[in-house]
């Protein structure tokens, strides 16, 4: 939602004159950035590229550590 939601409804919960409205539109830009936070956290992330390695390529001691 955009900003400009945010301040008018700031503007208008101050004024006294649209203050149900104001809070309305306060709420609803909560509301959906909140949204928007929650469905990002169970989002995979694409960019990070799958390095795979073969049990050869440790060495010994590692592989050991890793059994």
């Amino acid at each position: 939602m955009n900003r400009l939601w945010l301040y008018l409804g700031i503007i208008l919960a101050c004024s006294g004159v649209g203050t149900g409205f104001g809070l309305f539109l306060i709420i609803v830009y909560f509301w959906d950035d909140i949204k928007k936070s929650i469905n990002n956290i169970g989002a995979p992330n694409n960019n990070v590229k799958e390095e795979h390695y073969k049990q050869n390529s440790y060495s010994k001691d590692t592989a050991e550590e890793m059994k």
